[in-house]
């Protein structure tokens, strides 16, 4: 790194803090940023605004409260147990792996602590991402984003990126935090509001994801989203947004603060011809008690809400509500007190501690979201985008009611299944994903990757039943991640084989014919449009 660079490094967090005092930070003290005794090798992570810690590291798994799944857990389960946890750790990440790769992951031993290395490092080339997802050419393989309906080309592209990443790394858990995140209650960008606007969805999102590149605590992260533009295009007016920020963040739904947080905010307002964020000079010079503490202006509003003993609790339990949605009140509030025992510093320290954990990877019930779903899938069954894919799943998202960064008030933290929701998810899923295999006019998965002729090796083109049995297991592990049933497989033989056992003329997995594959694709779409059916599809089911 130059000396220019090293410079401009440390001296920007200074030059932050001198923004935030001119603008009228300060809480009845100097007003100087306070710096702690440089104990780490890196000055940064001593940075404090008046008490307000900006940098840290995630904690390491020692550190956490809520127990973790280790090897030793993992390696000690059933064989199909191992399938189901390694399916639903790789599937909340958005992310999957053939089968082949799976298993060996599995057999490894390892298979907990090789994840945990993989998001450790940093092997996508970020860059190289980028330049695909801006090669607007001819060819079906590349990408067009869609203006329409309002958000669906900002969307898009957030989604096409995770399919275009290749590899679950530390960049990929950057922008799936930032995501998860940014469709919740405490940052969507909230674009179907009149008053807020697309460039909303990549300025929030992007902020995110800048802030776990540079290490920024969730505090200092939530802290300068308060004081933005897209927070305040959000709740417009100083109770509103003072109410809201309690609300959101502590869970204080106590009325008698909200008139001392809008004496705070009474100089702030958002423009409403320019939708601007206007900070006035009349700042409030009287002495408010709040959060157990002294404020005065909207700077030290926002900070000591952000410092406050309840925000870990509040914001860990706005996460614990989206992983645990069928769990009972007093068991969520178990989870969240393990979890603000361990004093997280980052947003991950509380994603990764509720990813990982034994609570969550063996007794947590709940619907996939269609991104676990989709994103799951499209790698475990070798799927092919064409150009445009991702903007019709950006619109699928909405009539689902599962829209990322669109509502006010964030996702629902319970996938939403009412029928027309689900009809639409479903419809997605089997249809565009499930029963599609690729061709040059649309999108699916790739038959000469996913039932090419290795899955066949030492079987003879005679035993009818057993390679029949080999493609539906296979189809069944590669994508719920068990076994088919002997009731299912006596399904499927029934109606693929004759009564003398060789194959309808339908379903002939070995027939030559002018396009490859035709009739073992025709036996493997029906096998996936059975799949397509399954609750287990759909749900993350309790291991244990």
């Amino acid at each position: 790194m130059t000396k220019f660079k090293i410079l401009t490094t440390l001296l920007l967090p200074l030059l932050v803090f001198t923004a935030f005092i001119g603008c009228g930070g300060g809480g009845g003290s100097s007003g100087a940023a306070n710096t702690a005794a440089n104990t780490s090798s890196d000055p940064k992570f001593d940075y404090k605004y008046e008490g307000l810690l900006l940098y840290a590291k995630n904690m390491p798994v020692g550190s956490y409260r809520l127990v973790p799944l280790n090897d030793a857990g993992f390696n000690a389960l059933g064989d199909a147990q191992k399938k189901a946890v390694a399916d639903k750790l790789l599937s909340t990440f958005y992310f999957g792996m053939p089968r082949a790769e799976v298993e060996s992951l599995i057999e490894s031993g390892t298979f907990i602590s090789t994840i945990r290395t993989m998001i450790s490092e940093m092997k996508n080339d970020l860059q190289q991402v980028e330049t695909r997802l801006n090669d607007n050419g001819r060819d079906e393989e590349e990408f067009r984003f869609s203006t329409w309906p309002e958000g669906t080309a900002e969307v898009s592209r957030i989604l096409a990126r995770f399919y275009v990443m290749e590899y679950l790394d530390k960049h990929y858990i950057d922008y799936w935090s930032a995501y998860v995140l940014s469709s919740t209650i405490m940052f969507s960008p909230a674009y179907e509001l009149a008053s807020s606007h697309t460039p909303n969805i990549d300025r929030v999102y992007g902020a995110l994801v800048r802030n776990f590149r540079d290490e920024t605590t969730a505090k200092y992260s939530t802290f300068m989203h308060m004081i933005s533009d897209d927070n305040w295009r959000r709740f417009r007016s100083p109770e509103d947004n003072g109410r809201e920020m309690m609300e959101i963040y502590l869970l204080d739904f106590d009325d008698a603060h909200v008139p001392v947080a809008g004496q705070a905010l009474k100089n702030w307002k958002l423009d409403r011809d320019n939708d601007t964020l206007v900070i006035g000079l009349d700042d409030n010079m009287q002495p408010l008690n709040l959060f157990g503490t002294t404020i005065t202006n909207g700077y030290d509003f926002y900070r000591e809400l952000v410092k406050s003993a309840d925000f870990n609790k509040g914001v860990t339990s706005r996460l614990v509500d989206v992983y645990f949605p069928t769990f009972s009140s007093s068991k969520k509030s178990s989870i969240v007190s393990k979890i603000v025992s361990s004093d997280p510093k980052t947003w991950q320290d509380i994603l990764l501690q509720i990813v990982f954990s034994k609570e969550y990877l063996l007794n947590s019930d709940k619907p996939k979201s269609a991104e676990e779903l989709f994103y799951s899938l499209s790698k475990k069954i070798h799927f092919q985008h064409r150009r445009g894919f991702f903007s019709n799943f950006a619109r699928a998202l909405m009539e689902m009611n599962q829209a990322p960064m669109k509502y006010k008030l964030g996702k629902y933290s319970e996938v939403p299944l009412d029928t027309q929701s689900f009809l639409t998810y479903h419809k997605f899923i089997r249809e565009g994903i499930l029963i599609r295999d690729r061709n040059k006019w649309s999108s699916g998965w790739l038959p000469e990757k996913l039932i090419n002729d290795e899955l066949f090796e030492g079987i003879s083109a005679y035993e009818y039943e057993k390679m029949l049995d080999t493609l539906i297991d296979h189809l069944f592990l590669s994508t719920v991640a068990r076994a088919a049933s002997k009731e299912e497989k006596g399904l499927f033989r029934s109606h693929m084989l004759k009564n003398d056992g060789t194959y309808n003329d339908d379903f002939e997995l070995f027939k030559t014919s002018d396009e490859p594959l035709r009739e073992r694709k025709r036996a493997a779409i029906t096998i996936m449009d059975y799949i397509s059916r399954l609750s287990e599809t759909y749900r993350f089911k309790k291991v244990q």
